[in-house]
């Protein structure tokens, strides 16, 4: 089964908490994220750790995966 998409995701969460509400949860869901893996970078920098080839992250699509997440604990 294929993972829903960003768009899909954004219509889902609206449902739950109409248009306002989404944006904000999303855009503070998204700033988690990038500051989650900025520290992540900035700790394995000062451990000298060797950086290994990763996939970049999409972090608006964890974001919005997170909010629904949450939306969907209120069934």
């Amino acid at each position: 089964m294929e993972k829903p998409g960003k768009k899909e995701l954004m219509q889902q969460i609206v449902a739950y908490v109409g248009p306002a509400e989404a944006i904000r949860l999303v855009s503070d869901a998204y700033s988690a994220e990038v500051l989650a893996t900025r520290i992540g970078r900035i700790e394995e920098g000062s451990q000298n750790f060797i950086k290994q080839a990763r996939p970049p992250l999409d972090l608006m699509q964890l974001a919005l995966e997170r909010v629904l997440t949450i939306c969907e604990l209120t069934k």
